[in-house]
């Protein structure tokens, strides 16, 4: 039986699904280019654990580094570091592999362990249920990850698009717990402020891929209800940026959600918090998982980058 939450119309929730069972066919149409998978090692197919939440448990896949990766860093002293990547999808679609080259490229040139969840999505639940999933799960791998082999306190979060706000919210609600915080942050082409209006949601491009048809539907599902000046809704507006770990925030030039990932990161700046920032010119939306290749594999890198020097500083 297909499940909604009540408070979602009927007509908002079938688009939804519709979205849903339209996506994997888009993905493997225009977004699965063996061109766009960066790892220079092999990496094993990823395995499926269950992580508990305030909500009932969730699946999650695990992309492992090397063998001899895993055996170095044992050697070395330490276990490998743990990210946790909150994927995107418009808060609707569950599709934790579609961050598949991403997490390869961390486990073989990072050489961390990468979780994906798949935290539960409109319309079968609403705010702030991926929130609280998503902060759930990075609670869980921070007390459990030693027992999966994993460096438990060498933890960092990312996501891209709707994960990029996601995972801004698993940093600041550790911060706001007073509980272990990410040693770093990465939003990729991320929501940050979703009380911002359309009219302000502007790009060059006549039919870019986040217009206002999609931002209405995400309202209409997730948001329904919600009000979005809460810093839990829009993390741009939480009133302790500053104590965010170092963030690396990735926008495009045509992407109509840069203009709130662009504000968030001069906010940061002018707090003073350690923040990157790269507008990358000429793409759109999902740059990481789309051609023009050479942009995806610097985004990417960057990533990785990002990664490697923070979990370098917890050694």
């Amino acid at each position: 039986m297909v499940k909604y939450d009540p408070l979602i119309e009927r007509s908002a929730a079938r688009q939804a699904r519709r979205m849903q069972v339209m996506f994997p066919l888009m993905r493997l149409l225009f977004v699965n280019s063996p061109r766009l998978r960066f790892a220079t090692k092999k990496i094993a197919k990823p395995t499926t654990i269950t992580i508990p939440t305030r909500h009932g448990a969730i699946s999650a896949l695990v992309y492992s580094p090397t063998p001899a990766d895993i055996q170095a860093q044992l050697a070395a002293g330490h276990r490998p570091p743990v990210h946790l990547i909150t994927h995107g999808g418009g808060f609707i679609l569950k599709t934790p592999k579609q961050e598949d080259n991403v997490a390869e490229y961390l486990a073989s040139e990072v050489g961390c362990y990468v979780v994906i969840p798949d935290y539960d999505a409109a319309p079968a639940v609403r705010f702030p249920v991926e929130e609280e999933e998503s902060y759930d799960a990075f609670r869980w791998i921070h007390e459990h990850g030693n027992e999966q082999g994993w460096d438990q306190d060498r933890v960092t979060v990312g996501g891209a698009s709707a994960g990029g706000k996601l995972a801004l919210n698993v940093a600041l609600m550790a911060i706001d717990d007073g509980y272990y915080v990410p040693l770093a942050v990465s939003s990729e082409y991320g929501a940050a402020d979703m009380s911002m209006p359309d009219e302000a949601r502007t790009s060059a491009k006549k039919n870019p891929i986040v217009g206002n048809g999609l931002m209405t539907l995400i309202r209409k599902t997730y948001f329904v209800g919600a009000d979005l000046t809460t810093p839990l809704a829009s993390p741009a507006l939480h009133p302790r940026l500053a104590e965010l770990p170092p963030t690396l925030i990735e926008t495009a030039e045509l992407d109509t959600l840069k203009h709130e990932s662009n504000a968030l990161a001069a906010k940061l700046t002018r707090l003073g918090a350690e923040v990157t920032h790269r507008e990358f010119a000429g793409v759109d939306h999902a740059f990481t998982h789309a051609k023009p290749v050479e942009v995806a594999r610097e985004a990417i890198t960057m990533i990785g980058d990002h990664l490697k020097k923070a979990y370098a500083r917890a050694i």
